[in-house]
């Protein structure tokens, strides 16, 4: 049921067969038929080795200035620089946009291809069809931040109860496993965040992280999640550092003294 309330749904795909198998074997169980993969890319796409030494095979792909080990150094909590692997994380989502935009599509779903989705709510979505806001832009189906967690609790505090299932979104950067967008949004991210400058929920987050965009985008976040947790370790959080050049976002938190594992 749950893909009839979007045009299409969008897997991004790490290209690991596992992965794959898992997702295919899932939305069976959820009856989801109306999706396509996205083949998204890893680290090791990225550079060729010649002459011992790395070459980068996507000049334009990111923004030399978001990878820079020393940008925003003394700036804690930043999203800087970003990690390679956050930049294939952000390629893959953009590849989805870009294909919704080919495709023609009105409303579509992103979902990574290790979600674990809430199969009472897959299979019963037109319970709350008819609770979505008529005027959203984008909305959250998954956030590492929890509505009864201890992650951020004060941000937890500014989502604001519309009906019985959806909340208004504030600075909803927990995360990218399950959102949706309308194509015109997704336009908007493709020509602000391409080349790349920031990770795919920094992207999807810059719909709420201010008082001007709450004012003229409408994010909202579904309670409870359609996306209750990931099968897999994380891509991301298990990448290792491949030159002094670049530093991995584990890296990144352990500068800034940022513990994810409080929820």
């Amino acid at each position: 049921m749950l893909d009839t309330l979007f045009d299409k749904i969008y897997v991004v795909w790490g290209r690991d067969p596992a992965r794959k198998k898992y997702i295919q074997e899932h939305f069976k169980k959820c009856n989801i038929e109306n999706y396509k993969f996205i083949r998204s890319i890893t680290p090791d796409n990225l550079f060729i080795t010649r002459n011992s030494k790395l070459e980068n095979r996507f000049k334009w792909l990111w923004d030399k200035e978001a990878v820079r080990t020393d940008h925003m150094r003394y700036t804690s909590n930043s999203p800087h620089p970003i990690s390679l692997a956050e930049i294939c994380c952000s390629y893959g989502h953009l590849k989805a946009y870009k294909t919704a935009v080919d495709d023609n599509v009105k409303t579509f779903l992103v979902i990574e291809d290790d979600a674990i989705m809430d199969l009472e709510l897959c299979l019963n979505a037109l319970d709350w069809k008819e609770y979505i806001p008529k005027d959203w832009d984008i909305i959250h189906f998954h956030s590492w931040r929890l509505f009864t967690g201890n992650r951020e609790t004060h941000l937890v505090k500014k989502r604001k109860q519309v009906n019985d299932y959806f909340y208004t979104g504030y600075v909803e950067h927990g995360g990218t496993v399950c959102y949706s967008l309308k194509i015109n949004i997704a336009k908007q991210l493709l020509a602000r965040y391409y080349p790349i400058t920031i990770s795919s929920d920094g992207m999807t987050a810059s719909l709420s992280w201010t008082l001007f965009a709450r004012k003229f985008y409408n994010a909202y976040v579904l309670n409870p999640f359609l996306c209750i947790n990931t099968l897999f370790d994380s891509q991301i959080d298990n990448e290792k550092q491949i030159s002094e050049e670049f530093i991995t976002r584990n890296q990144r938190y352990s500068r800034d003294g940022y513990n994810p594992e409080l929820f």
